[in-house]
């Protein structure tokens, strides 16, 4: 789009990459972020505030390959997860451009992991396609570690070789990104008109 996208104003001086950033951090489920960005990232959009306050759980991960596709920054996100940790359970993914994901909605994909701990995925859907956020748990980190090209999480949710649960979310708003100017202009007119309601008032599970 011929600019970092993330710094690009969705609304009345707030960039478009903080609004998930600030759902993930007030999300008591999640202990940790690892944030990974390209290396001329200015973090304009992260806002300076942001990374200071929340520098206990906020790490920021610069990637000097995320050119070469979706896959190979899932898999140094990762990377950077497991670095000195004692265990993990489970990651959480999640698109920094997808700014109407809440605290509450992640919270949710977090709580129903918890209620069962078999489950290799709980990932967010609309009619029955799965979308980002999604948790992968451990058993899927050998998987994650051998995507490659654009192929993200989303591959592997499709993958039958995978039990996972689907929370649905009856909003196609809430899974908008931005790849063009057009699609930012959309998310502007929604994020203006307030037409996107919380999402976790609209939460419906099926089984994958």
């Amino acid at each position: 789009m011929g600019r970092h996208k993330l710094s690009l104003e969705l609304a009345a001086g707030k960039a478009l990459g903080l609004f998930a950033l600030e759902a993930m951090l007030h999300c008591r489920e999640i202990a940790e972020i690892v944030a990974v960005v390209r290396e001329d990232d200015d973090l304009a959009w992260a806002s300076q505030t942001h990374v200071h306050e929340w520098r206990a759980k906020l790490c920021i991960a610069t990637y000097a390959d995320a050119d070469q596709g979706m896959a190979y920054s899932l898999r140094y996100g990762l990377a950077q997860a497991l670095k000195g940790a004692a265990k993990t359970d489970a990651v959480l993914v999640v698109l920094a451009d997808q700014p109407f994901i809440t605290s509450e909605l992640l919270g949710s994909l977090a709580e129903e992991f918890a209620r069962d701990r078999s489950l290799d995925y709980v990932a967010c859907s609309c009619n029955g396609t799965p979308h980002p956020p999604a948790l992968l748990s451990a058993a899927m980190f050998p998987a994650v570690e051998s995507l490659i090209g654009d192929a993200g999480a989303r591959k592997l949710l499709t993958d039958a070789a995978w039990r996972g649960k689907l929370v649905d979310v009856n909003s196609a708003a809430v899974f908008g990104d931005v790849d063009t100017p057009d699609d930012l202009y959309k998310l502007q007119r929604l994020m203006q008109a307030h037409l996107v309601k919380t999402p976790d008032d609209r939460i419906n599970k099926s089984y994958d």
